[in-house]
């Protein structure tokens, strides 16, 4: 009795080893399918630097090599490409907050695309977000594109001064014009380039540029020229909607219009209505800071400092120019399209 009393013992610890073991093993496969979601979008930095956040130059771009008709496509039908400081997060709530009015409490919404599991996402999400270059799995992009002036200031002071870099702050330059002259000198010279990566912060050169114009030369034909043209006829057709920052106001409106077929009230112009508020103030229950002090529109730069700017963002510049054209062009043709006057 007693042998069998061992045996029984022993059979029953094996059961519960084998039980863990497989349990242990469809774990690991449950995480391994999983896997296969979270590695469809990729670090644009090198592996080794993945330990800490944001990502390197402040985005993360959404990987294509599935090709388009995977499950990221569907959940992109109307999707804002946030490039870093350019009022974004002010967009994202501006939009969800006129969403919530349109559909109430069981709604489809904005969605942050890196924090929002896909299952969920094809459920509940309507306009998507997310710190991403130009992708073409995006049915309908919009972007906001900001004064290069004031861009390349607010990216050093984030930096410098924000609770979201604040770990990361004194890997900065000291000053301003340090920075500065480190990224004009790589301007034509990457290994400069990769040696500012210790800064672990924003590339100005032409950052929204770089967002804009991802990848473009991939989608154009072998006889693609880099002229005014054809630059302009590349913005027309990758944005529904391109909008200068400081018409963050009406180009809130604009975008939710144009994805929703929808004109909110607190949208059309009217004669006891106050349109002096920015769009912060009409379209948000919050202000985003970051906890920055020091801010861009009102920083006093030196003549030195001046020239520095303008070298690293002749490009966002033209950029910047042809979007306030090309928006005012739009918001007219929506204004006559709708019968309204948007504000």
């Amino acid at each position: 009795h007693r042998d069998h009393r061992m045996t029984m013992r022993r059979a029953r610890k094996a059961v519960t080893v084998l039980s863990t073991l497989v349990f242990v093993s469809l774990s690991i496969i449950t995480r391994r399918g999983s896997k296969n979601v979270v590695d469809r979008y990729t670090f644009d930095h090198p592996p080794n630097q993945t330990s800490w956040h944001p990502p390197l130059h402040g985005y993360r771009q959404l990987d294509e090599r599935n090709g388009e008709n995977n499950e990221t496509t569907k959940l992109l039908e109307h999707f804002y490409m946030h490039i870093p400081k350019t009022g974004g997060w002010n967009v994202f709530y501006g939009i969800e907050n006129l969403t919530k009015k349109l559909y109430g409490k069981d709604r489809p919404r904005a969605c942050n695309i890196w924090t929002r599991p896909l299952y969920d996402r094809d459920k509940w999400c309507i306009f998507c977000f997310a710190h991403t270059k130009y992708t073409k799995l995006a049915h309908r992009t919009y972007t906001m594109i900001r004064n290069p002036r004031y861009h390349v200031l607010s990216q050093y002071f984030h930096c410098k001064e924000s609770t979201d870099h604040k770990k990361r702050a004194h890997l900065m330059p000291s000053s301003l014009d340090e920075w500065l002259e480190a990224w004009v000198l790589a301007l034509d010279n990457e290994t400069k380039a990769e040696e500012n990566e210790q800064f672990q912060c924003y590339d100005p050169r032409n950052l929204q540029s770089a967002f804009a114009f991802h990848d473009v030369e991939g989608e154009e034909n072998e006889n693609y020229n880099r002229d005014e043209f054809t630059m302009m006829e590349v913005i027309k057709k990758r944005f529904d909607v391109i909008a200068p920052f400081e018409r963050m106001d009406v180009a809130i409106c604009v975008m939710f219009i144009e994805f929703s077929g929808r004109v909110p009230e607190e949208c059309v112009c009217a004669a006891d209505k106050d349109t002096t508020a920015t769009g912060i103030e009409r379209h948000l229950e919050v202000d985003i800071k970051h906890g920055v002090r020091h801010h861009g529109r009102s920083y006093n730069t030196t003549l030195e400092q001046e020239a520095l700017i303008e070298k690293l963002t002749r490009d966002d510049d033209w950029l910047y120019s042809r979007t306030m054209e090309l928006f005012e062009t739009n918001l007219k043709d929506l204004e006559e399209e709708y019968g309204v006057e948007i504000c």
